[in-house]
């Protein structure tokens, strides 16, 4: 056996590694939106956390462009018969209100009134029945 090739076969074993890892990495990436963070626009984007269940998935976190990032849970103790409504828990213990609207969200803190909606521009917003949460 010729030693010589022992190096460029391990070689290139981790060069096809490396391009499987990334293919892997590539597709777990995820598109920024335009969100408002208490009336403040701040671009950030959406992960499912439910795995390969099927859907409906109630648990999801927000990662926002300045790194800060939540992730939130259905409350399974209170249940709303409305389909575009819910309860959610933060990781840290807060508890929102998930309104849904045409494809995008509103998330209100019911203790301290922080106010998220997921994937709006201000305009967007405005056009909606929750113009209220609108920054002016």
């Amino acid at each position: 056996m010729n030693l010589f090739r022992i190096p460029s076969m391990i070689c290139f074993a981790c060069v096809s590694l490396i391009s499987a890892s990334n293919k892997v990495l590539s597709m777990e990436v995820y598109e920024w939106e335009n969100c408002l963070y208490n009336k403040e626009s701040i671009p950030c984007r959406r992960t499912f956390l439910c795995g390969n269940a099927p859907p409906p998935c109630y648990s999801f976190s927000l990662e926002w462009k300045d790194g800060l990032h939540d992730s939130y849970k259905r409350d399974k103790t209170r249940i709303s018969e409305a389909r575009n409504f819910g309860y959610y828990k933060d990781s840290r213990g807060g508890e929102w209100e998930l309104t849904g609207y045409s494809g995008s969200f509103f998330l209100i803190n019911s203790k301290n009134k922080n106010t998220i909606i997921y994937d709006m521009t201000i305009e967007d917003c405005r056009k909606t029945p929750y113009d209220n949460l609108c920054p002016i």
